[in-house]
């Protein structure tokens, strides 16, 4: 399953949780599995169904350019939230 890994930014969104393993074969998948269980994430995530545009996403240590929610994502993919770079 992939692995949603979460900064220490935004731990406090995720219940203190810094990784969710869950089910999906789409960015879209992923997202509304984390939101079964930390809806306060999602919605600093995600803002009228797509990304919010300072969220950077990583998948398999690649910082995507156009992240999309329909963006496949592996089985054993590893993903990580970017934070913003100097805190802004």
């Amino acid at each position: 399953m992939p692995v949603l890994h979460v900064p220490a930014s935004l731990r406090d969104a995720s219940g203190g949780r810094e990784r969710f393993e869950v089910e999906g074969t789409t960015l879209r998948e992923v997202f509304a599995a984390v939101r079964a269980s930390a809806p306060d994430l999602f919605d600093r995530l995600v803002e009228d169904g797509d990304l919010r545009p300072d969220v950077a996403v990583a998948i398999d240590g690649s910082i995507l350019e156009d992240t999309g929610m329909f963006t496949d994502v592996a089985p054993d993919a590893e993903i990580y939230l970017v934070p913003p770079i100097g805190g802004g």
